[in-house]
């Protein structure tokens, strides 16, 4: 099961990702909200429909972020729906490698991870321990993976993620606490607390970010935070791709 995660409005980002899962021969479903316009009554609807019970910090959080959230939850909606092991979901601005279909397959029927992410541009992923999952091997990330590019899941943490988010989203009197107040990425990533899903990072890759497409945020220009600024998405790109930052990651995480 391959899930997309496109905006109605991201035509050209769909036909892209469409050519490319098409050669491979590669079905998929589309999910995708669109908060970036949205007023606070509307933010507040489309949450209740997407996720009943559950309650995120609607300052800390733009909605855009928010919308990135719902439409990763609708994705988790259908694996659950569909009663499969796992699915897989990816974003719209990524180049898909030759063995993205056979690796989908092998860690689709993995269970030792939660969520295995298939490409990603934190660097800080151990190069000595791993999992061999079949031909594959899925090393453990040594921090923070902040991105979601594409990974795959499986239904029985996204059951427990929405059963014990339900059970932890209570109220203080008659006000609802706030549970998410952190992007996606970096609740999936490693700082989600006690539902955070157990992580590992497939290597080598076989998604990487399309350098046009992923320099064109669909979420920083809504978002009013720093880490979000294009000036320092950009910086933050170049300083892991650069000949310093490889050789730093090559020999520092090659012994952790």
């Amino acid at each position: 099961m391959l899930v997309l995660i496109n905006l109605e409005t991201a035509a050209a980002r769909r036909a892209a990702m469409a050519r490319q899962l098409d050669k491979l021969g590669l079905a998929f479903e589309r999910v995708g909200v669109d908060l970036r316009h949205a007023d606070a009554a509307g933010v507040r609807h489309e949450i209740a429909a997407g996720a009943p019970g559950l309650r995120f910090h609607t300052q800390a959080l733009s909605n855009a972020e928010i919308g990135c959230w719902l439409s990763h939850l609708r994705a988790w909606e259908r694996l659950r729906r569909s009663g499969k092991p796992a699915c897989a979901v990816i974003e719209d601005d990524l180049r898909l490698a030759p063995e993205f279909g056979h690796a989908l397959d092998v860690l689709s029927a993995q269970d030792r991870f939660d969520l295995v992410y298939l490409g990603t541009s934190s660097r800080n992923v151990s190069q000595r321990r791993f999992v061999q999952c079949g031909s594959l091997r899925v090393h453990e990330p040594v921090g923070v993976i902040l991105n979601t590019w594409g990974y795959v899941v499986t239904r029985a943490y996204v059951e427990r993620f929405f059963a014990e988010g339900l059970q932890h989203a209570g109220t203080d009197g008659d006000k609802p606490l706030c549970r998410i107040r952190l992007p996606i990425d970096h609740f999936l990533g490693g700082r989600g607390g006690p539902l955070r899903p157990r992580i590992g990072v497939l290597q080598p890759a076989v998604v990487e970010e399309d350098p046009v497409l992923g320099a064109a945020s669909q979420i920083g220009p809504y978002t009013r935070r720093l880490d979000r600024l294009h000036l320092l998405q950009r910086m933050r790109r170049r300083v892991l791709t650069s000949s310093v930052g490889q050789l730093y990651y090559s020999t520092v995480y090659r012994y952790l």
